[in-house]
């Protein structure tokens, strides 16, 4: 049996719509997927930033505000809304621990999925500090 034109087109319209409405949301999946890597990796690098900002600091003070100085010179992105430092622990003399969490929001949410909140811990050793006498 053959097809005729008018068949042949029709049939290709439907496969067409059939593809798109499978690929489609694969597509925004990934873009979703996408969104998430890179804030959590922007998460993860202020966090280093943070810890080694306050890792070359003599004082514990001093460390949260260069750690504060570090995360402000983060750069927002429409994505990722917020990066904030939640602890600094200061331990004179071996290391300093950092604790960020950033707030992710999808381009495309899923239902219940429209928010991600990412927590980032990093732990540079003090460098540069004076030996005891």
């Amino acid at each position: 049996m053959k097809m005729s034109n008018r068949s042949a087109r029709g049939q290709g319209i439907a496969e067409s719509v059939v593809a798109a409405i499978i690929l489609v949301p694969i597509v925004l999946a990934l873009f979703d997927f996408l969104v998430i890597i890179i804030g959590n990796s922007m998460n993860d690098t202020a966090c280093k930033n943070c810890a080694r900002a306050a890792a070359n600091q003599p004082d514990p003070a001093t460390a949260i505000g260069a750690a504060k100085s570090a995360l402000a010179n983060m750069h927002p992105s429409p994505f990722v809304r917020k990066i904030e430092l939640i602890n600094l622990q200061y331990n004179p003399g071996v290391s300093v621990g950092a604790h960020t969490q950033a707030t992710i929001i999808l381009p495309i949410p899923f239902p219940h999925y429209e928010v991600f909140v990412m927590d980032a811990q990093d732990v540079e050793p003090i460098v540069g500090s004076a030996p005891p006498p």
